[in-house]
């Protein structure tokens, strides 16, 4: 299967392939309505940035499928490239009634436009949806031992020699799995530093959640898939699932998808736990719906680099010259980012959009298995 021509060279390109594959859905049969959920702000063509969803079949079905993509910015173009393959597939199938298909189109248009994982606000969103339990503050364990190399204050040189060697070193000292968790986990304390969970909720995912909130009120099950890139070999997709989700329906999900589902943690796999994820705060915001959630994670490069893009990026941004965003999106670590999130490959494109109509497909199928 051909990926290439599913795949966008800008966030208003995307959004504009997504408004028009909405249209030919209901051009073929479906029932479907569609908003944009605008956040009052413009991206580097004075477009608005807004997050589009989609709501495909029966309106009142009480099982529903909520298809997510661009949480972290630049990974929403891989992700809005797989929407929009397997919208153009349901537009060739028989319009259905016994349950309902929930498009999120770029939960992050900001981080999409320009070229960043995080938001407007330096938020890195998969960790800002906390439970009502959690507050905006604190950090890892270890988070200190690790702060001042993840997060040097200047900008960032083009070759820097020792970053390797650096890495290494705290690897050794501190273990791997310790590393990672520490550096990937959230913090709360410094909106300056990577994968800052904010102070406060942002203002997209309230968008979200007051469009959900009249969109779920018949909702009793629903299958969960947000798509992401970055962690795992090339090509390949990881099927993360909740520490915490029942061992039992874990066995089910690994009959359905052999050798790829894996625990958020981080000694078993590619993963680690955090705290804030957008399933995370759904699943507690809507306690009373019958969840089954998955993150779909389509491997990249090695973690060295994918963590070395990212640090570099957010040094440019929080402490280089530059004069407006515009000028901010031409430095060569904004380019990095989007390529390690999203590689300009013919054959992992088309890796992507196969595997991520597979498991769409199978999603639906053992969403209407449950009773």
């Amino acid at each position: 299967m051909s990926g290439g021509r599913w795949f966008s060279g800008s966030y208003s390109q995307a959004a504009g392939k997504f408004i028009i594959a909405c249209a030919e859905l209901a051009a073929a049969g479906h029932t479907l309505s569609s908003e944009r959920l605008d956040l009052s702000m413009t991206g580097p063509e004075g477009e608005p940035l807004c997050i589009d969803v989609a709501i495909i079949g029966n309106p009142a079905a009480k099982k529903a499928l909520l298809y997510s993509s661009g949480v972290h910015g630049v990974e929403g173009y891989p992700g809005s490239a797989i929407q929009l393959s397997v919208m153009d597939q349901l537009a060739k199938e028989q319009p259905f009634d016994d349950y309902k298909v929930i498009f999120i189109h770029v939960v992050n248009p900001f981080g999409m436009a320009w070229w960043r994982r995080f938001n407007e606000n330096n938020v890195d969103l998969n960790r800002n949806f906390l439970g009502s339990n959690k507050e905006y503050s604190g950090s890892p364990s270890g988070y200190h031992l690790v702060k001042d190399f993840i997060n040097p204050h200047s900008p960032p040189p083009r070759r820097e020699r020792w970053f390797k060697l650096k890495a290494l070193r705290l690897i050794l000292k501190y273990g791997y799995s310790n590393l990672k968790q520490w550096v990937a986990e959230g913090q709360y304390e410094d909106e300056t530093a990577i994968q800052f969970g904010g102070f406060e909720f942002q203002p997209g995912p309230k968008l979200i959640y007051a469009w959900l909130d009249e969109n779920l009120k018949n909702v009793d099950k629903i299958w969960a898939i947000d798509l992401h890139t970055g962690l795992g070999p090339s090509g390949h997709d990881t099927l993360l699932v909740s520490g915490d989700m029942d061992g039992i329906r874990i066995k089910e999900l690994e009959a359905i998808f052999p050798n790829q589902i894996e625990r958020l943690d981080p000694v078993s796999g590619i993963g680690y736990r955090i705290d804030g994820n957008f399933h995370q705060g759904l699943e507690d915001r809507f306690d009373k719906v019958d969840w089954t959630s998955i993150t779909q994670e389509f491997g990249t490069f090695k973690s060295i680099k994918v963590i070395r893009a990212n640090r570099a990026e957010n040094r440019w941004t929080q402490w280089g010259n530059y004069a407006g965003q515009n000028e901010a999106k031409r430095h060569w670590s904004r380019h990095e980012l989007l390529r390690v999130f999203n590689p300009d490959n013919p054959v992992w494109q088309a890796k992507l959009i196969e595997k991520g109509n597979l498991v769409f497909a199978k999603a639906v199928e053992n969403l209407m298995k449950i009773n």
